[in-house]
């Protein structure tokens, strides 16, 4: 009886590791996906079955963008910044097997700081502050990668505006006028470079320092502390609107003065992992698909670039140029009137501040 027991047990057992063995072998074979491979959303960190995201990207890809962690990019929220939202929002950067993560900053001080304490990886700026960074941070600095603004002289237009009882309409009524600038930034390098060529003594105007440009238009439509201000777009679009004369604009005068750019760590360029090559495929491919139906984009605009609401009927999704970066002529003059200013002792070179 007791022999009987013990074989009917033995079964048993054997029947039940068998039926374990079963369910292992099944589970092992279905692999149960994970929401992030179930699901895909806006921002580009779905991903889809087999290991491939909705724009092709394979799972070794995945992997080595896992592997290099996440590339932190600062930005501002203006129009300079949107192939960059346009890369992350159509999972451009995943494409090319990086994983990117925008940072927005409200001015670029604190974007530089960022930068500084080792938060970034790069930034959407432009070559003033980018050469201001890298005088600080040495071989912790930074190379533009991508032209943000500025490939051709109608990107990111700039004006000079005149208050509206200024009487100010031609550049050379500007003399003995008080101009509202951002102090030691590209907008100072701007104005100086307009009189110049236009043959206007930049002795005979007081440069005025106000970095905040909604309080340098309000100030503008006072007339009393300033009678003239630099402004950039959708901004000069709502001077010009309020009755301030366009005394410069910058896409008029024939040649290309003003360029934003977005850079990546030295460290990054340089790894090895073809960061670089990856990171301007996903850009450029952002700006493509702008420029080819830039009116799809335009809820995304208004609200990355921070437009607005009476400004939105006014102010379109602007075109960008891809494969582009600054020229060796660019660079030099911007590093010239940083070593002018004493805000360099001595210039970078054109291969320290672009990445080839």
């Amino acid at each position: 009886m007791i022999g009987t027991v013990r074989k009917t047990m033995q079964k048993q057992k054997a029947a039940a590791l068998a039926v374990l063995l079963l369910l292992c072998l099944l589970t092992a074979g279905c692999g149960g996906k994970s929401s992030q491979q179930t699901g895909e959303d806006r921002s580009g960190s779905a991903q889809q079955e087999a290991g491939e995201d909705r724009s092709g990207s394979t799972q070794d890809q995945d992997d080595q963008s896992q592997t290099r962690g996440p590339v932190r990019i600062g930005v501002l929220q203006i129009a300079d910044s949107f192939p960059l939202y346009v890369a992350v929002e159509e999972g451009l950067f995943q494409k090319y097997g990086l994983d990117v993560e925008i940072i927005e900053f409200q001015s670029a001080s604190d974007q530089s700081v960022a930068y500084e304490a080792g938060e970034l990886d790069g930034m959407m700026t432009d070559m003033i502050v980018q050469s201001l960074i890298n005088k600080s941070s040495a071989e912790d600095g930074m190379k533009t990668v991508a032209m943000a603004f500025g490939g051709d002289a109608s990107e990111g237009r700039f004006i000079v505006a005149s208050s509206p009882d200024s009487g100010i309409s031609a550049p050379e009524q500007l003399a003995g006028s008080k101009i509202g600038i951002s102090e030691n930034t590209m907008m100072e390098y701007l104005v100086g470079r307009y009189l110049e060529d236009l043959g206007v003594d930049l002795s005979s105007v007081e440069l005025v320092n106000i970095p905040k440009l909604t309080l340098r238009l309000d100030l503008l439509m006072e007339g009393s502390d300033i009678q003239a201000a630099i402004l950039p777009d959708p901004l000069a679009i709502e001077a010009e609107s309020r009755g301030c004369g366009t005394v410069i604009d910058d896409t008029k005068l024939g040649k290309n003065y003003s360029q934003s750019v977005v850079t990546l760590r030295k460290t990054l360029i340089e790894d090895g992992a073809g960061t670089l090559d990856a990171f301007r495929n996903a850009y450029n491919e952002a700006v493509g698909m702008i420029n080819a139906d830039p009116d799809s984009f335009l809820d995304l605009f208004y609200e990355k670039a921070n437009v607005a609401e009476p400004l939105r009927g006014k102010y379109g999704v602007p075109s960008y140029t891809p494969d582009c970066v600054p020229t060796e002529e660019d660079v030099e003059s911007i590093e010239e009137f940083m070593v002018k200013k004493g805000l360099l002792d001595s210039p970078f070179s054109y291969e320290e501040m672009v990445a080839q």
